[in-house]
């Protein structure tokens, strides 16, 4: 239990760093304000940085004075329960200045709007990402988790990652990242400020095309304008059934729980309803779905979305790239060869 001597203290260092950096700081805020699931607990502070620059010197004053912190994009791939999360949120969205393109280069930061830059790349003629253009968040949340859809992954574009270490921004080689299959390798602690990508050239309205291709797709099958994170659970390696279709399969379109229900679109997506809907029914619902998964097929679905508690500091729980990353989170991916199950590919 935190004194409140010990809490004082803490919020008057919060204070000092953010007015030295000219940060903005912001009390009251809850995550069912800044998530796309819009529900979710208080959150003690919201510091906004304006700069890669700044939020690089930020991140470094946290740790100095051992503040826990979390970064948040658009905050489309996180589920945080109903309590109180006594850290700091690290917002990333206003890291949006507007991309740098050289030739096949693109460079971009981490606040971005990933389906910005998709129109952006297409408009000049640069193709390598158009299949993402779907895909909500940030550029920062697509890099954390290489996000993915319609055949692309943003790792397979990136040419160098920009990250805050000891208070700098410092450049690393893309190949120097792992980028698996919904997941990397950046590690716990590792903020993301900005990418260049290094597309290829291709016809502006043959990338049109495929993104409204892409677009139409989505439409038929996901469940737009929801209250959603995306795909909730990863699709099993093994399994040749999607997650969606072995959860369609168990009749658990629409299945309530409180506020949260299986989409009747698409069940890998769970919705959230009403104004009196909590973290705690979609974790219930999607805890119920795991179960009966396993129940009937023997697999454990691993969760896409990132579940972020009020019990623990960041990364407190299990480690490296566990349940409590500290990259960006945001961006749901998709695969649809797979998730796409209504698709008369999979009919």
């Amino acid at each position: 239990m935190v004194s409140v001597e010990e809490t004082t203290a803490r919020d008057a260092a919060i204070e000092q760093i953010a007015a030295k950096l000219g940060v903005r700081a912001e009390r009251g805020k809850r995550f069912a304000e800044l998530t796309s699931l819009r529900v979710g607990g208080a959150i003690d502070w919201v510091l906004s940085p304006q700069t890669e620059e700044q939020a690089a010197a930020l991140v470094h004053e946290l740790e100095q004075k051992e503040i826990a912190w979390r970064p948040l994009g658009s905050g489309s791939n996180v589920l945080a329960d109903d309590g109180a999360h006594h850290y700091v949120i690290l917002s990333v969205k206003d890291l949006k200045a507007d991309p740098v393109f050289s030739g096949a280069r693109v460079s971009v930061s981490a606040g971005y709007s990933l389906p910005r830059l998709c129109i952006d790349s297409g408009r000049h003629g640069l193709s390598g990402i158009e299949g993402l253009s779907g895909i909500p968040g940030t550029v920062g949340g697509a890099l954390w988790m290489n996000a993915g859809a319609f055949g692309q992954e943003i790792g397979t574009v990136v040419e160098t990652v920009r990250v805050a270490r000891a208070g700098c921004v410092v450049e690393i080689p893309g190949s120097e990242v792992k980028w698996n299959y919904r997941h990397t390798s950046f590690r716990e602690g590792e903020l993301l400020l900005g990418a260049t990508l290094v597309l290829h050239p291709g016809d502006a309205e043959d990338i049109r095309a495929r993104m409204e291709e892409a677009k139409g797709q989505r439409l038929a099958t996901q469940p737009h304008g929801a209250r959603s994170a995306g795909c909730f659970f990863k699709n099993p390696p093994a399994s040749a059934l999607g997650t969606g279709k072995m959860i369609d399969d168990l009749g658990m379109k629409g299945t309530r729980r409180g506020g949260a229900v299986v989409s009747p679109k698409h069940a890998n997506f769970i919705v959230t309803e009403g104004d009196d809907a909590r973290a705690e029914d979609a974790l219930a619902l999607a805890e119920e779905i795991r179960e009966r998964v396993k129940r009937e097929h023997g697999i454990d679905l691993e969760y896409e979305v990132e579940l972020w508690s009020s019990q623990s500091e960041p990364g407190a729980d299990r480690g490296p790239r566990a349940g409590s990353p500290r990259g960006v989170v945001d961006a749901t991916g998709l695969t649809p060869d797979r998730n796409d199950y209504d698709s008369k590919k999979k009919e």
